[in-house]
């Protein structure tokens, strides 16, 4: 374990403590000044502009090390540092008005020229728990560490005020009225104004007229996004409501279509039953005209009148036997089986009906349903139906029962 050569405090190293930044282009690396000071360093070979302090990082090394509730100090080194962002200057603020923030002192060194006003900046925004110090070297800090623990230094406590218009003061309350403006956009702070004739009265008047445009712009900012969201509250609302007006049609027509549906399905159900009406009507005229030829065929009357009456017969029933169901003649058993179905089973279809004489003449599903125009599987589903409609029990075949129902069984 090495040393601190200022303090001779052991330091603690992980070798998770150092990796590569989030920002991809330099090293992070973490160490502890015996228990209580944690020594951040930037390592690069030039010069970085960080986006982020990440101060969450801290807070996990200090539950590693179980220092969670003791007085810290944060070391700093910003040598590579050429500037920083923004977000990086919130960040920072935010730590240092932090009221639960462990570190009681926060100390940078190495602050190159560029990012050294940066840095001033936000020490000007330090409270009176949390002053910043800048060191020229490491060996500076840790002594001015050393010596805020000791009593021996107090931080910034004992600057002087702005009212003793000395340069170093003034400089440091320009600072602080420019970080609160541009960091948390503080704009109604009473502003120090050294007296006329003074050499920093026109920059703090300055100061001054930039913080009240600052003010008015953001006050303009502000009601530009309260139009903005209220427009787009309006468009939302219209929006909504075109899509609702759109939503109650579409039911409408949905509801509209579904009418229109059920309407033809009725009327389609009426026809194919008139269809079968008149089938089963035709199919027993046709039985009737046959054994009417008979009659006459064995009639005793005049050759010639038979004759004549057959004459007019036959054509009858030769037009009425083209009435079919299954574009084939009927039978008249065939006829008489449709009739006593039709009859038993009053809400069988057109369809239906054919189907169940094509399954009583023992058609195969494949048969039937290259006759009909139909699928296999189309005409299984109808048979499973027809087994359901007739009242089968799961037993019971329609094929036995058609069959039952021709030959006068049951």
């Amino acid at each position: 374990m090495t040393h601190c050569p200022v303090s001779g405090l052991p330091i603690t190293e992980k070798e998770h403590w150092s990796f590569e930044h989030r920002q991809g282009n330099y090293i992070r690396k973490y160490s502890l000044i015996g228990t209580d000071i944690l020594h951040v360093q930037e390592i690069a070979d030039h010069s970085i502009t960080p986006e982020q302090l990440y101060a969450e990082d801290f807070n996990s090394l200090i539950t590693e090390e179980n220092l969670t509730g003791n007085p810290l100090y944060l070391l700093m080194d910003c040598s590579p540092i050429a500037s920083i962002s923004r977000s990086y200057k919130k960040e920072f603020a935010n730590l240092l008005l932090d009221q639960d923030s462990p570190f009681r002192l926060i100390v940078l060194y190495n602050t190159t020229p560029s990012a050294r006003l940066h840095f001033e900046m936000l020490q000007a925004l330090e409270a009176a728990a949390r002053p910043v110090i800048l060191a020229k070297t490491y060996n500076d800090a840790v002594t001015s560490i050393l010596e805020f623990k000791s009593g021996a230094v107090t931080g910034s406590s004992s600057e002087p005020k702005p009212e003793s218009l000395e340069e170093p003061a003034l400089k440091r309350e320009f600072l602080a009225e420019t970080a609160e403006m541009l960091l948390h956009k503080q704009f109604d702070r009473p502003l120090f104004l050294p007296p006329e004739g003074h050499p920093a009265h026109p920059y703090f008047l300055m100061l001054e007229l930039i913080r009240q445009d600052l003010k008015a712009l953001t006050k303009e900012h502000q009601q530009t996004v309260e139009r903005i969201e209220q427009e787009f509250r309006t468009l939302l609302a219209s929006k909504n409501s075109l899509l609702d007006s759109q939503v109650k049609l579409n039911k409408k027509n949905e509801q509209r279509f579904k009418e229109q549906e059920a309407a033809w399905l009725s009327r389609i159900a009426a026809q194919e039953l008139e269809t079968t009406r008149i089938s089963t009507a035709n199919a027993e005229k046709n039985v009737a005209l046959r054994s009417l030829c008979d009659l006459l065929e064995n009639l005793e009357v005049d050759p010639s009148v038979r004759e004549q009456l057959s004459g007019y017969c036959i054509p009858l029933f030769e037009n009425s036997s083209k009435a079919n169901l299954l574009n084939t003649e009927l039978t008249e058993t065939d006829s008489a089986f449709i009739s006593k179905l039709q009859k038993r089973h009053p809400d069988l279809n057109q369809r239906e009906l054919r189907i169940s004489l094509l399954i009583k003449l023992d058609y195969h599903s494949r048969d039937i349903a290259r006759t009909l125009g139909l699928s296999t599987r189309g005409i299984e589903s109808i048979r499973y139906r027809l087994h359901k409609k007739v009242g089968l029990d799961k037993h019971r075949s329609l094929k036995t029962y058609f069959t039952d129902l021709a030959t006068g069984q049951i």
